[in-house]
């Protein structure tokens, strides 16, 4: 690890390895020993973080506290109390909610599409009925499109541990929340409250760009 060509992966390894008992031939005490060196402030191996953003001195304290009385009463003051495991990924529950502001607006623009495209037209004796053409399948596309690839950017980006990936998505659907929100604003100013109100995904693109927010910088080994 004090090799300037240690990789990510042999980051991996020591994590997993201060995850594990100490063996016969390692006394509680050496390992104790161990952990609070990698806990230092001062020392460059405890900043180094695995491919989850689990740094080796969070992985070190977990550790640490495992061994129980009397070794983590040595736990350093400045970190009791520090969350060990930031955010890493959204999370089931943050999968679904994207996953639902998704399918919520593109369901949305399709509903209202097919009503006004094929029921409206159908039952109206001005015009006949709409046909499938390229003129009307081409906007169909970007709508979809529009709606569908923010999300699948950032969890993308999750993923695959891509900050790049996962900035382009949230930026995508931040856009869509603002843009949402502020036609719902203007709808508000005009008419007042209306259907319109409580239809438009205004709450569900907000919630979205919340859950699929990029990882904090610190989380070394993005891309």
């Amino acid at each position: 690890m004090r090799s300037p060509d240690a990789t990510r992966a042999d980051t991996d390894l020591l994590i997993a390895a201060l995850g594990q008992a100490p063996t016969g031939a390692e006394t509680p005490r050496a390992r104790a020993d161990l952990l609070l060196a990698l806990m230092a402030p001062g020392q460059p191996l405890g900043d180094r973080a695995g491919r989850e953003g689990v740094t080796v001195r969070q992985a070190a304290k977990d550790a640490l506290m495992a061994l129980g009385h009397p070794y983590a009463l040595e736990l350093p003051p400045e970190l009791v109390g520090r969350d060990a495991r930031p955010r890493t990924r959204p999370g089931g529950l943050g999968v679904a909610v994207a996953t639902a502001a998704m399918l919520y607006q593109t369901g949305l623009f399709y509903g209202v599409l097919l009503h006004d495209g094929v029921v409206h037209t159908q039952y109206s004796i001005h015009r006949p009925p709409e046909q499938l053409t390229a003129e009307r399948v081409v906007p169909w596309a970007l709508f979809t499109l529009s709606g569908v690839l923010p999300c699948l950017l950032a969890l993308g980006g999750h993923a695959l541990k891509r900050r790049r990936l996962q900035l382009t998505g949230w930026l995508l659907i931040l856009a869509q929340a603002l843009l949402w929100t502020g036609a719902v604003g203007i709808s508000w100013a005009s008419i007042g409250p209306s259907a319109f109100t409580l239809l438009a995904p205004w709450h569900v693109a907000g919630l979205s760009a919340w859950v699929t927010r990029p990882l904090p910088k610190h989380s070394r080994g993005l891309g």
